[in-house]
């Protein structure tokens, strides 16, 4: 099956922005974080090394369930939990992680300095149009 858009994800321990670039149109989508009073810690030893999930494991799952066909992921945010989703990606998505593309600190920009970003990554999407579609809400 042939990818279908591009996605960036902007995550941190609380939540996740994941907007989808589908030709001229993109739409976002919000995944919360059930344990948003707590910091995800990336440790060494941790997770990667046999460790066992991460405590937000059920997060991430529900942040890359909204990446099925996506030809390229940027993945960004101002801490760890973006590498820690990365780490997830390699371990339980392996079919997701090579789309990954970047995996970059970053502050929280806005929607449309996320959307010029994707645009410098997948330089063939077009400027986006004005209508938006909204996504489904992430299961």
């Amino acid at each position: 099956m042939s990818p279908l858009h591009h996605a960036i994800v902007w995550i941190d321990h609380r939540e996740a922005k994941v907007y989808r670039i589908i030709g001229n149109d993109e739409s976002q989508v919000q995944v919360n974080s059930h344990h948003s009073l707590q910091r995800l810690h990336h440790r060494p030893g941790g997770w990667e090394a046999g460790g066992g999930l991460p405590e937000d494991g059920e997060f991430f799952g529900r942040v890359a369930a909204t990446l099925d066909q996506s030809g390229g992921i940027l993945v960004i945010g101002p801490g760890d939990a973006r590498l820690a989703f990365k780490t997830y990606l390699d371990h339980l998505h392996p079919s997701h992680a090579p789309q990954v593309q970047t995996v970059e600190r970053t502050a929280p920009p806005g929607e449309e300095e996320l959307l010029a970003l994707g645009r410098d990554y997948f330089p063939l999407i077009p400027v986006a149009a004005a209508h938006r579609q909204p996504l489904p809400p992430a299961s």
